[in-house]
């Protein structure tokens, strides 16, 4: 009886000892786990600040889309070269007018229409280059050679063919600020090409103004309009060049 009373306390004894290393196990178990997350958690941390600290690849093997299209405030500056040119135009008009009002008729024009050009250019954009000019000069030459091959060659002949040579002015500032506001080499130069374009934007103004001109006049103002535009980019894409060398 006494031996079994004890085996019931060493059992009972055994049992509470039992427990309690259970106890403890769980106890070391869930520090552990603890710990491993922690350890974890702050490896993972650690990765992703590296990751965030580092250039990522994808990044590198984008290429970067450049826009070249034009501020406002530079397309106001190429738009006074194209108004200087309206003006002289303006100018050679006038003159052709006042020749004829005295019987004159302008037969030897090359050298007048070079001093005219000069003079504006040099009150309305001081500093623009010679042979840019000069292809001012050559647009204006062709344009009062319409004048001139007016029949009959007298006050209202001009003015008609003056409003034509006007609109192909304003289809150039049209054209010059589409182009301008291109994103892309690419866009501006199908722009600058769409010949076609060009001159249904030009017919259509003709029709609206009620004038009539022959094919070849359309298509020669056409012709004037590009080269006209394209010079106008191509100086202001010269002075970026410039600017970029000398800062460089």
């Amino acid at each position: 009886m006494k031996i079994i009373k004890i085996c019931n306390r060493v059992s009972l004894f055994s049992l509470i000892n039992l427990s309690k290393v259970i106890l403890y196990n769980f106890k070391l178990f869930g520090m552990f786990t603890n710990e491993l997350i922690d350890y974890t958690s702050q490896k993972n941390f650690i990765t992703n600040k590296r990751k965030l600290a580092e250039p990522g690849r994808l990044s590198l093997g984008r290429k970067r889309i450049y826009d070249i299209s034009l501020t406002m405030d530079e397309i106001e500056d190429l738009n006074n070269i194209l108004h200087c040119e309206a003006l002289c135009l303006n100018d050679l008009v006038s003159s052709f007018i006042i020749f004829l009002s005295r019987g004159n008729h302008p037969t030897c024009y090359d050298v007048f229409i070079r001093e005219k050009v000069r003079k504006r250019v040099e009150l309305s954009v001081p500093g623009y280059p010679e042979f840019r000019t000069q292809n001012m000069e050559s647009r204006l030459t062709e344009q009062m050679h319409e004048i001139i091959k007016t029949i009959p060659f007298n006050r209202d002949g001009i003015c008609y063919v003056y409003e034509f040579l006007k609109l192909e002015i304003d289809e150039s500032a049209e054209i010059l600020y589409f182009a301008s506001t291109q994103k892309t080499e690419e866009q501006k130069n199908v722009v600058l090409n769409n010949l076609p374009n060009m001159r249904a934007l030009l017919t259509e103004k003709l029709l609206s103004n009620n004038i009539i001109v022959n094919d070849d006049m359309v298509t020669e103002a056409v012709l004037r309009v590009r080269r006209r535009v394209k010079d106008i980019l191509d100086f202001h894409e010269h002075k970026l060049s410039r600017a970029r060398a000398h800062n460089n």
